[in-house]
């Protein structure tokens, strides 16, 4: 019997012990949700407070948006702007940040942009919105000359929180949930970044220039995404984080390196295949032309898996070095290629701040038990819903940062007075830009001809009539020829104001006292021309070659977005050959000394 009480006390310790256990893990479940639903919230009440104090009511996707693009009017409906969520882009036209918008003196939206790339965005846009998911145009384009200046654009606006680009600059991946699965299998890897285009066979060729490729800072080279379409209908690739260029012996080994399938094969969905355990010598190589008959190999010293060659062959031999995915045709298969596109994936992310997300990140995961202490049905469902938390948390992550991002961007880029809108004459042809943009070079010319005190001689650009006080407007009526002293002293005693005078009709100046009818049509005709005046913009005139400074203004947009920390340093402008002598020219006068150099390199 003593026994049996022995057996019973401790079956009821286990018990309560088992029960306490499980009453604690589903309070830390039921605390962390709780925590990131009050996240949730927050993010949503701080969204419908900036959009209260900055936003507008009745947002359609039928409205029609006029954007002042560098002076030049593109107008698109609100929908089309928008179709790309959790952009940039779609933030800045989605009405959320109306009222924080700069406008030219017409109450259009400035933005301070090259005008035919934004030109290009915005009909690649139009044309996207009548798209099918699975027709999807590849991604603008511009001439040699522009396609530098279009990339950074395209970085500016179709970039998130976490400096990926949200689509894929890619002739090969037209659906935009390939582009997600790639982003996903690189996020896997702690290795997303922006995808910059740096060969297309259709475009550049078979041959690799692999000067396009560029090293890390401590010289090293790079990470490369590369994606191949087959004439099959196969779409197959590979990742590094580390290349080799050439043959020689210093061949780094790559430390995250996979391959992929997106279709094709046989297969029901896309397939990643990792460098197989056990493996770790792998490199990923893009020889030189004439020292192998290989243009891109997936090797080490005894094996490769997939090997490309300049005759538009792909051989694959998947299983050596990498997992082979479910379809046999992996093993051993020889295909043509219709296209291939080889990207540099380069960092965009602020070390702290990716830190700060990793181990904010690992705030639910902190609280996990691992062990398995309960039942295995129980178990089970304890760490489905831990799993459900931590993705939750990730998205929250994502949502605080896209939201951060977003704020920034406005605020930096988008916002501003009118008054700081500056309208250039270059021998008749009409740019507009900000006055930060003109002031980002200290040392230049144009940051002395536009300072505060020059730029306030010049009235700015727009005449003040609106902000006249009763002085000035006496004093403007008396200068009008024809006009008795007494008539003058009638807009003084009713105190007028700019905004007044400009709002007077016949019936208001015989209301303020005006009685002669040749002095009431005489002000009367006088007020409409000051009316017109005041629509007019006040240009600036610069006596120099439009193509020229042209290129000296989209340089220092760029520069200004780098310096708002915005996007990477700005690539030197490309000129063609017969307007380089006059470039440097007028790059040396308005860039003097060695802050030309700045700018020709």
């Amino acid at each position: 019997m003593d026994e049996l009480e022995r057996a019973a006390n401790r079956l009821k310790l286990t018990v309560d012990d088992h029960q306490s256990s499980l009453s604690a893990e589903i309070q830390k479940l039921d605390e962390d949700e709780k925590q990131l639903r009050g996240r949730l919230r927050d993010i949503d009440e701080r969204k419908q407070q900036f959009a209260a104090e900055n936003g507008i009511p009745d947002v359609s996707n039928d409205d029609i948006i006029e954007i002042s693009a560098g002076g030049k009017i593109i107008a698109a409906k609100r929908g089309v702007l928008t179709q790309l969520k959790g952009t940039r882009f779609e933030a800045l036209f989605c009405g959320r940040w109306e009222q924080k918008l700069q406008r030219d003196s017409s109450g259009r939206i400035f933005l301070d942009v090259n005008p035919k790339a934004f030109r290009a965005i915005v009909d690649w846009l139009n044309v996207r919105a009548i798209s099918t998911e699975d027709d999807c145009p590849e991604s603008p384009t511009m001439d040699e000359e522009n396609e530098g200046i279009l990339r950074h654009y395209m970085r500016l606006f179709f970039t998130n929180s976490t400096g990926t680009l949200t689509n894929i600059e890619s002739v090969i991946i037209k659906s935009e949930n390939y582009a997600k699965t790639i982003h996903d299998w690189l996020s896997e890897d702690d290795s997303e970044g922006v995808l910059s285009l740096v060969h297309r066979s259709s475009r550049d060729g078979s041959t690799i220039d692999i000067d396009r490729l560029e090293s890390n800072e401590d010289g090293s080279n790079g990470r490369a995404l590369v994606i191949i379409e087959t004439t099959e209908g196969h779409i197959i690739g590979g990742y590094t984080n580390a290349y080799h260029l050439g043959l020689d012996s210093a061949q780094p080994c790559a430390s995250k390196s996979f391959l992929f399938t997106l279709c094709g094969f046989d297969l029901t969905s896309p397939c990643k295949m990792k460098v197989k355990n056990g493996v770790n010598d792998v490199t990923v190589g893009f020889p030189i032309v004439g020292e192998c008959e290989v243009s891109v190999l997936f090797h080490n010293t005894r094996d490769g898996d997939f090997f490309i060659y300049p005759q538009a062959l792909l051989c694959l031999r998947i299983g050596s070095l990498y997992e082979c995915g479910p379809s046999k045709q992996l093993l051993q298969s020889d295909c043509t290629i219709k296209e291939m596109e080889i990207f540099q994936v380069s960092d965009c992310v602020d070390p702290q701040k990716s830190n700060e997300r990793c181990h904010s990140s690992n705030a639910v995961a902190s609280n996990r038990v691992e062990d398995d202490i309960f039942p295995a049905g129980l178990s089970d469902a304890i760490k489905q819903k831990w799993r459900a938390l931590e993705d939750m948390e990730a998205e929250i992550l994502s949502l605080e940062d896209s939201f951060t991002d977003e704020e920034r961007f406005i605020e930096s880029f988008a916002s501003g007075c009118t008054s700081d809108i500056v309208i250039l004459n270059v021998s008749g042809t009409m740019m507009v830009t900000k006055r930060a943009t003109l002031l980002v070079v200290e040392e230049s010319m144009l940051a002395q001809q536009f300072d505060d005190s020059k730029w306030t001689e010049q009235g700015s650009n727009k005449s003040q009539v609106k902000q006249w006080t009763t002085e000035e407007v006496v004093e403007w009526v008396s200068t009008v020829e024809g006009i008795q002293d007494d008539v003058s002293n009638l807009f003084m005693e009713n105190k007028i104001n700019g905004s007044e005078l400009l709002a007077l009709d016949k019936d208001g100046l015989q209301m303020i006292g005006v009685k002669r009818v040749g002095t009431l049509c005489l002000l009367f005709d006088e007020i409409k021309s000051l009316k017109e005046t005041v629509g007019q913009d006040v240009a600036t005139l610069i006596e120099h070659s439009p193509y020229c400074f042209g290129k000296i203004l989209d340089y220092l947009r760029l520069k200004h977005l780098n310096a708002l920390d915005l996007t990477g340093l700005p690539p030197l402008p490309t000129v063609c050959d017969r307007k380089k002598e006059t470039f440097d020219k007028v790059v040396k006068y308005y860039f003097p000394g060695n802050s030309s150099k700045l700018i020709l390199g």
